[in-house]
């Protein structure tokens, strides 16, 4: 027998196909309390996808079949997006035709994304659906929007507050607010991001092979311990994914732009209701910023689609995060053609078979096209309402007790006693094995946002004191240079770690055995209330550490003056 041949009665074995054990990781995405009976549903997080005339959600090249297909699959068994389509003409393929926006119930939904094709001299929205649009925003609704280069999705977009400033939309002359000129279409100022594909040379369809652009995230600076004090960096959570910093993005020939408005003082009046676009957080404005660069490439030849091009960077990615003022968040992006079918699975209409494709033609292509989702996802949940946020941290966390090592990680001796008995590295522990279980279910920037977000529901009396110290997306942050006293920043992380082994302890406590009366209760529990004590216990251990650090510390300096004192310097 050959190494390549079956062994006789193989099949009689009856074992499961590989194929069906891969398949197991997307079941348990989506339907997690069905593969394991102890999980909660996902939450839900309600998506309102609208575009106009030019754009469709079917498979042609301007649709976005692509882009829904991969928010059916979501993050992580803690969240599902429901996702209704609508146009504002007639559109076959949208689930909402001859769409307005004062004409829905947009409280309805979590966040509306807003793809724009037409241009000025298309209607733009009226003042009734700015207001809704408004009110929507100002009550947490998210917002993500786009077009693409001169005035392309203007009429949709451009008179959108916070929308209409963090992005150009207006050509061939600036704004009716003094918003400026978007990128041209041609020419050597246009915002081309083509990198050349297998074959030679820079092709117009070379937008639809394998090779993505490159992108510069911007990077936030943070506290790195436990024991050293040390500068980290993290991308925003839009383009943090499950295998590290999201990179990449479709390219494309002639793409709009991102940036950071100069005034942030501006308000509108829509039908009666007044938005503030930027409102103040510790009496300074709170800014959108540009979390991501393109890099256009020069040396271009004439011969080359659109001819030479200035070679420079511009803002690829833009996010406001309205929660921290008790508004809806917003994101914009760059161009759509970042989400097209063109961009992504191919041009149906190239004579060459791979770009019929896109990313798909090649292994390198398809771990691209992952990246590129992975942004997708990020939106829709960095997107949804405060609310929902609560829901997701609190099925991760659940999701994160069941879990195997947890389950033979959590000590009952503590779980008998009480968690009153608990000690900081017993907290310690828990809380490292806690952070590496999330991480397999969702990106390390999510994991610490979900960190801070318990650390600052239990904690509120010190949280204003420990924020601008463990948020490294801080709007204010301190300059990277260390300090003369890094003790106070060391506690500050190893409360939040602490607190995070203090909260998996109270959930053991309350929950033992994964019975069905347990999981009935659970899914409409007041986890908050719940895992509380544990996070007080964590504080608790914390400030005794720190009472002991300071008492040896002031022995020290007192036993390092004496010797000084008593030194012979003649």
């Amino acid at each position: 027998m050959t190494e390549f041949e079956i062994p006789a009665g193989l099949e009689e074995l009856d074992l499961t196909p590989p194929e069906e054990w891969r398949s197991q990781h997307l079941r348990y995405k989506l339907w997690p309390h069905e593969l394991w009976p102890p999980l909660l549903r996902p939450c839900r997080v309600s998506v309102l996808i609208v575009t106009d005339s030019g754009g469709s959600f079917g498979t042609s090249s301007f649709g976005l079949k692509a882009l829904i297909d991969a928010l059916k699959i979501p993050p992580g068994p803690w969240v599902r997006f429901e996702i209704t389509t609508a146009n504002r003409r007639t559109d076959p393929t949208a689930d909402v035709q001859g769409f307005t926006f004062d004409g829905a119930n947009l409280g309805d939904y979590d966040e509306i994304w807003l793809f724009g094709v037409e241009r000025s001299f298309s209607s733009p929205l009226s003042e009734q659906e700015l207001r809704a649009l408004s009110e929507f925003m100002d009550g947490g609704g998210g917002v993500f929007a786009t077009g693409d280069h001169e005035d392309l999705g203007v009429a949709m977009c451009g008179s959108v507050p916070r929308v209409r400033s963090m992005r150009k939309w207006h050509w061939p002359n600036p704004g009716p607010n003094g918003e400026p000129v978007a990128p041209p279409v041609g020419g050597p100022d246009r915002l081309d991001t083509l990198r050349e594909g297998p074959s030679s040379g820079f092709d117009f369809d070379d937008q639809s092979d394998v090779v993505p652009q490159n992108i510069s995230p911007r990077m936030y600076p943070g506290w790195s311990f436990p024991w050293k004090y040390l500068w980290r960096f993290h991308p925003h959570p839009l383009l943090c994914g499950p295998h590290g910093v999201i990179r990449v993005l479709p390219d494309h020939p002639h793409e709009g732009e991102c940036y950071v408005p100069p005034d942030l003082t501006a308000s509108f009046s829509f039908d009666g209701y007044t938005i503030e676009e930027y409102p103040a957080l510790a009496g300074t404005r709170l800014a959108p910023e540009v979390i991501a660069t393109s890099t256009i490439i020069g040396g271009r030849a004439s011969t080359d689609v659109k001819g030479p091009v200035t070679p420079r960077s511009f803002g690829a990615i833009g996010a406001w995060d309205g929660h921290r003022v008790s508004r809806g968040r917003v994101v914009v992006d760059a161009t759509w053609h970042h989400f097209f079918n063109i961009n992504l699975v191919g041009d149906a209409g190239s004579p060459d078979p791979l770009k019929q494709i896109g990313f798909l033609a090649s292994p390198a292509g398809v771990a691209a096209y992952e990246e590129v989702k992975s942004y997708y996802r990020n939106i829709a949940v960095w997107l949804a309402r405060p609310q929902r946020h609560v829901c997701m941290r609190w099925r991760a966390l659940w999701a994160c007790r069941w879990n195997h090592r947890l389950v033979m990680d959590l000590r009952p001796h503590y779980l008998e006693r009480g968690i009153r008995e608990l000690e900081l590295h017993e907290l310690i522990r828990i809380g490292d094995a806690a952070r590496d279980v999330l991480g397999r279910l969702a990106s390390q920037c999510q994991v610490h946002i979900w960190f801070l977000d318990i650390t600052k529901a239990m904690l509120r009396r010190p949280w204003p004191l420990l924020e601008p110290l463990v948020d490294p997306w801080w709007p204010f942050p301190p300059e990277p240079e260390p300090g003369p006293d890094p003790v106070p920043w060391l506690h500050a992380n190893m409360l939040v770690d602490a607190a995070l082994g203090g909260a998996l302890y109270a959930l053991g406590a309350e929950f033992r055995e994964p019975s069905r009366d347990f999981i009935d209760k659970a899914d409409d529990f007041d986890f908050e209330g719940l895992v509380r004590p544990g996070v007080q216990v964590a504080a608790r251990e914390v400030r005794r550490a720190m009472e002991r650090s300071r008492q040896g510390g002031d022995e020290l300096a007192r036993s390092l003056g004496e010797e000084g004192e008593q030194g012979d310097y003649s």
